[in-house]
């Protein structure tokens, strides 16, 4: 473990894990996240982002389009147990794998609970796909973290069951795939967990959902990827959510999709989020820019 990852450990630890366990109303979590990124995690001067509104039909939802590449587009979800989190707060993360892979990067901002509670979040991701299909956008790169990341996997079993066109590959960092909360490393990583508070897991999974929890549109643990593209999932093996990944690798594998894999020690949860300050996590989305290079970007 780097000395950074050690001090970065020692922080999320003792003030946001600390923070995220005792607040009750998520407005004011998405207050403290809105300007811990405002004040830390900027993007770089100079980078494109402006506001889009995609429309499919009836249907529509606000994102932010990052970056300007033309190999490709990235549709990303961000992370925050459905209920907290935006485009906004996750701009530097996106807009660093748009500059990477030279994408175009819409960042979707999905309805949120407990105001807009299953299956608003991922009707808002079927919309903005759908949206992105009907303007003629090919080569998408579905992107998530947390419970983006299950999100962009639901988004990836819906497509595949409805016979849309496939995207390019899928990015999953750290994903939430299992809302039965079954797992055992929910328990077995409890102590070890170094930003999630593993004792309001169920309480915050039934703002968003309260039944059918094998749902693959909440649970893509459940889904169905045969004919999937090429995914790449990483996790730390000190995180709750440690076997929400590995039971959905062994669930790609056995349907023969192209999987790689990153178990990475110690890390916390969605380490990339502090590229440019941890080398593991520049580590991490340079395996994600030699992935995505490999899928015909």
């Amino acid at each position: 473990m780097t000395f950074r990852l050690g001090i970065t450990n020692f922080l999320l630890r003792n003030i946001e894990r600390r923070a995220l366990s005792k607040a009750k109303d998520p407005k004011k979590i998405r207050r403290r996240l809105e300007l811990q990124t405002c004040m830390f995690f900027r993007p770089p001067r100079g980078t494109s982002i402006s506001s889009q509104t995609l429309f499919c039909g009836q249907a529509s939802v606000s994102a932010l389009k990052i970056g300007n590449g033309g190999k490709g587009t990235l549709l990303y979800f961000h992370g925050g147990a459905f209920e907290y989190g935006s485009a906004y707060t996750h701009r530097r993360l996106v807009a660093r794998l748009a500059d990477d892979n030279m994408l175009t990067a819409w960042s979707v901002n999905y309805r949120l609970a407990p105001e807009h509670p299953f299956p608003a979040a991922i009707d808002d991701a079927f919309t903005a796909y759908r949206a992105l299909c009907a303007q003629g956008h090919k080569n998408i790169v579905l992107a998530g973290d947390s419970a983006g990341g299950g999100l962009a996997l639901s988004l990836l079993h819906t497509i595949l069951a409805k016979g849309l066109p496939t995207p390019r590959a899928l990015v999953a960092f750290s994903p939430l795939t299992d809302q039965t909360l079954q797992s055992h490393s929910l328990k077995s990583n409890a102590s070890s967990e170094i930003m999630l508070p593993a004792e309001r897991m169920e309480e915050v999974r039934n703002m968003y959902i309260k039944e059918d929890f094998k749902n693959p549109l909440a649970s893509p643990l459940f889904g169905n990827y045969h004919g999937a593209p090429p995914i790449f999932l990483s996790v730390g093996t000190k995180e709750i959510l440690l076997d929400d990944t590995l039971s959905l690798a062994t669930k790609l594998r056995a349907a023969n999709v192209s999987l790689t894999l990153e178990v990475v020690e110690n890390a916390p949860h969605v380490w990339p989020f502090f590229h440019g300050r941890l080398p593991e996590a520049d580590a991490t989305l340079e395996r994600v820019r030699a992935f995505l290079a490999k899928t015909g970007g």
